[in-house]
This record gives C-alpha cells, sequence and structure tokens, in this order.
C-alpha cells in the first residue's frame, strides 16, 4: 500500500530511556516553539523511506522522527550520531549540515566523553554504512575533533 505521506507511528520514549539496542541514555532538550520554554525533545518511531531520522516541530514541539528499521541496522557510535545531529537542528535550528555535523560531535564529547579514536571510528562506520562522503572525513575538521582529548 503506498501512502503519499509519512504514518508517524506515536512510539514516545522520554530522553532518560535508552533507544531499542542502546547503552548509553541519549537526551536532547530545545525550546518549544510556541512557549520558548526548553523541554525533553520526544522521539516518534516514523515509517518513512527516505531518511534514517528527521527533526520537526509538530504542534510546536520538538522532536525527533526516527525511522527505526534503518536506524537500527547503524552501528551504535553512527546511531548516536544521527541522533545529536537531529537534536542539534533542534537545539540550534541551523539549516547548515556541516555545523549540525560539527555541533553534533560536540553534544558526543560533551555528553557522552567520545574520545578522539571513537570519532575516528564514527567517521570509518559512517562512511561504510551510509557511503563514502567528503562529509563524513569533514568531522575531522571540526573543533570537537581538534580539541579533544588524543586517545
Amino acid at each position: 500500500m503506498k501512502l503519499g505521506k509519512p504514518l508517524y507511528l506515536l512510539f514516545l520514549l522520554t530522553t532518560t530511556q535508552t533507544l531499542a539496542g542502546e547503552r548509553a541514555v541519549l537526551s536532547c532538550e530545545a525550546a518549544h516553539l510556541d512557549t520558548n520554554k526548553t523541554v525533553p525533545v520526544k522521539i516518534v518511531s516514523a515509517i518513512t523511506k527516505q531518511r534514517i531520522a528527521t527533526a520537526q516541530w509538530p504542534l510546536g514541539y520538538p522532536t525527533i522522527a526516527i525511522n527505526e528499521s534503518e536506524f537500527s541496522r547503524l552501528p551504535e557510535l553512527s546511531r548516536h550520531f544521527v541522533y545529536y545531529h537531529e537534536c542539534a537542528h533542534l537545539v540550534k535550528q541551523l539549516k547548515d549540515e556541516a555545523q549540525v555535523d560539527c555541533v553534533a560531535l560536540e553534544m558526543m564529547r560533551d555528553q557522552q566523553q567520545v574520545s578522539k579514536y571513537e570519532m575516528r571510528l564514527l567517521v570509518d562506520e559512517l562512511s561504510t554504512s551510509l557511503g563514502l562522503s567528503r562529509r563524513w572525513t569533514n568531522l575531522l575538521k571540526c573543533e570537537a575533533f581538534i580539541h579533544s582529548s588524543t586517545d
């Protein structure tokens, strides 16, 4: 059956829970568009073939919609990066993907203490999982990588 628009199933998870298969707690807070109050970002399981995840504001509420089938196929570090990439869109309200990627890497470093070595592994994982792209190697030019610990 073909649908004109993505169907969203509302399986809400709080930001203090882990996504399926995650060892780490992923946490994100962003401003509600109507009230400008900082609120926990909602996570919804969304059926869509075009994307792995997307940041959106249904009714003004910051939300990350995830294609669980595609998301779960990614290695753990890559899943965390995708999550924080969408979180960065919601928190900073940036459109530039390179800037958002760097903010996501910074969030991973600060919230999960991801080391420089793990950041290099992330670049390899993303290249393998999502295809070779200069976008992934450009992560090594981000301030979060340059100024991270050397292990």
